[in-house]
């Protein structure tokens, strides 16, 4: 059932950007098999779209697309709690300013619903992953996601805002 539309402009590479309707809703690629163990977040479908293309990473990891840096909805978080079976949540997003902020935003909204859940990134050799698969093999997301490390508060978010968040 079709609930929301994205759009990817092609027409002016520097200028280029996702549209997303208000009020999105909806899950892409689907729900999360209720088996899953690993999940990967990414940023935008597009990424979404571009490691499902990897068949080693369609055939070992569900995924779950969010609507840009402001756009993991309670429709995510419902479903990833309803993963009674997750051991780590891995964060594809772009490796920029803004999706690193919201790494660290959602790490913290992640650990309060899932207490416990393991955090690890992943991180795109360009600035996103549908960029690094055009310009490397698929090969480097397996590489990649070898290699992703655990998720590490940086100095910058406040100690006592992360502490207040988990204990209620």
């Amino acid at each position: 059932k079709v609930v929301s539309l994205y759009f990817r402009s092609t027409l002016n590479e520097k200028e280029s950007k996702h549209f997303y309707l208000k009020n999105r809703q909806g899950l892409y690629p689907n729900y999360p098999n209720v088996n899953t163990k690993k999940l990967i977040l990414t940023e935008s479908i597009i990424d979404g779209a571009s490691l499902l293309q990897v068949n080693q990473i369609a055939e070992n990891y569900s995924l779950l697309a969010c609507y840009g840096t402001n756009g993991l909805t309670e429709e995510h978080i419902k479903a990833i709690k309803e993963l009674k079976q997750l051991e780590e949540i891995i964060f594809a997003f772009d490796n920029d300013t803004a999706g690193k902020e919201a790494i660290t935003k959602y790490a913290s909204l992640l650990l309060e619903e899932v207490p416990g859940i393991k955090i690890s990134v992943l991180e795109p050799i360009n600035k996103d992953i549908n960029e690094t698969l055009q310009l490397h093999n698929e090969e480097i997301f397996i590489e990649l996601l070898d290699k992703r490390t655990d998720f590490i508060f940086s100095s910058e978010v406040k100690v006592e805002e992360i502490s207040t968040k988990l204990e209620t």
